[in-house]
């Protein structure tokens, strides 16, 4: 498993990053990233440089910091260039329309390995992120893994999933939570899915299918829609930068609330 982290500030570089508890620098709020298919970690926090600057600035007087950590996935898919999956299917085959994602498991395992403290008790666990951003193939293994893992469940983690489709593969998981009293999402979790007009890739009908079955099951879910197609809004237009000003928004108020159940812990309440 490859990680790199990035804080976020404007001269900031990839580095690369051990496994370690992420929770001894109590003003960080962490978000951990899961690029698309054919990326790595490296390139998807490059990308994501206008949105993190967009943060800087809305934080300058505050004294928190965002940590930005993203995983490249396991399975390279090109022997010249820097590109990886999250699993592998058919040649043809869609992750909307598959009927298995060969290396599913491995990439889960590798997201609950970052996700979990590697001395977490049982009984409470606190986890090394407060945010998971995924993006394309990254969205869709999020959205399989909050509605087949109690792991991740259990968390108090905010999801942002950008060009999200179906995770065919899936289905049944996802549309039985509204049916099921058994999992343990915490009802009003936030999820904001961000959706390009223009997505000839993973088409937005995909992805309210996901919205829908986590509205259904109770989660907080809300859109942001933008004008391009399937990219996350890089801010270089004025459509694009009010949807990256939306996303700057929900994440603010992630920030926000993570430093009001702190100070409610350190008063006892």
């Amino acid at each position: 498993m490859h990680r790199c982290c990035l804080r976020s500030t404007s001269t900031s570089t990839a580095v690369a990053a051990t496994t370690t508890s992420l929770h001894d620098e109590s003003g960080d709020f962490r978000i951990l990233c899961l690029h698309g298919k054919g990326g790595n970690g490296e390139e998807f926090l490059k990308r994501l440089l206008p949105l993190r600057t967009m943060l800087d600035d809305s934080l300058a007087d505050s004294t928190v910091s965002i940590k930005w950590e993203a995983l490249t996935a396991p399975y390279q898919i090109s022997d010249t260039d820097d590109a990886y999956a999250w699993w592998t299917m058919s040649p043809g085959v869609r992750s909307f329309n598959a009927d298995e994602y060969i290396g599913f498991d491995e990439s889960a395992s590798n997201i609950m390995d970052a996700l979990l403290p590697s001395d977490a008790s049982t009984s409470a666990t606190k986890y090394n992120y407060d945010l998971i951003l995924g993006h394309s193939q990254g969205a869709i293994l999020l959205s399989a893994l909050l509605a087949t893992n109690v792991e991740l469940q259990r968390s108090n983690c905010t999801y942002i999933l950008n060009g999200a489709a179906w995770p065919n593969p899936f289905k049944k998981a996802l549309t039985s939570l509204s049916e099921q009293t058994q999992h343990e999402i915490k009802k009003g979790t936030h999820m904001l899915f961000v959706m390009g007009q223009t997505d000839n890739i993973n088409p937005i009908e995909s992805a309210k299918q996901v919205h829908d079955s986590y509205q259904k099951a109770g989660l907080d879910v809300s859109i942001v829609y933008h004008e391009g197609g399937h990219s996350v809004p890089n801010g270089r237009d004025p459509d694009s930068e009010r949807a990256l000003g939306d996303i700057c928004d929900f994440i603010l108020q992630a920030v926000s609330e993570k430093a009001e159940r702190v100070d409610a812990s350190d008063r006892g309440i």
